[in-house]
């Protein structure tokens, strides 16, 4: 291995272990709680080194984002989750997809919550229309969706999804089984013309 492939190696490993530590104070404490100090105590290094790596706290924040969203996939597509034949293989994937925000409740309000200053937080849509046609390709395959409608479809109730989060977070009344209940009948109705009975 030559000096400059060495050097990028030690700068990786250096970066990866400022994103693990930001990742873990979000967490535990949420994104407020996310400081080049806690990062820099949390790691050994001096929080200057920090800037070394990234331009600023929300660069880093953007980097430790693109590692959660990697983890929703990943979550998303473990244990076999990613067979799909009928309405009910999508209420369990969104599930799973919900269970995910409800467990970490910080990653959630980083994600729809936080405003990066300096810069926009790239749109992730692209990297799951993968999972969505994969998702819906048997509704499309039955003539029940069209191809060129599966991304529609899939926002609709990702969008639901996401707002059906906001309340139940900000305690307005949705309780976790109403969350899941509104869910699976929205899920019906887009894909099946309507709702559970």
């Amino acid at each position: 291995m030559s000096a400059e492939e060495q050097a990028k190696k030690k700068s990786d490993l250096v970066k990866r272990e400022f994103v693990d530590a930001a990742k873990n104070i979000i967490l535990n404490d949420g994104v407020a709680a996310v400081t080049v100090r806690k990062i820099a105590e949390a790691t050994g290094y001096s929080y200057a080194t920090i800037y070394h790596y990234f331009k600023d706290l929300d660069s880093l924040l953007l980097a430790v984002k693109e590692r959660m969203v990697a983890d929703v996939g990943a979550h998303m597509m473990s244990n076999d989750t990613m067979k799909f034949r009928d309405v009910s293989d999508v209420k369990r994937v969104n599930r799973l997809y919900v269970q995910f925000y409800l467990d970490n409740p910080h990653i959630y309000d980083f994600f729809y919550s936080y405003r990066f200053a300096n810069q926009a937080s790239p749109n992730y849509d692209l990297q799951f229309q993968d999972i969505w046609y994969l998702t819906y390709e048997p509704f499309v395959a039955s003539g029940q969706l069209r191809k060129e409608d599966v991304v529609t479809v899939a926002k609709t109730i990702i969008y639901t999804i996401q707002g059906q989060l906001a309340l139940y977070f900000s305690s307005n009344g949705l309780s976790r089984e109403s969350l899941f209940q509104d869910m699976d009948n929205i899920v019906d109705y887009l894909l099946t013309g309507r709702g559970t009975k």
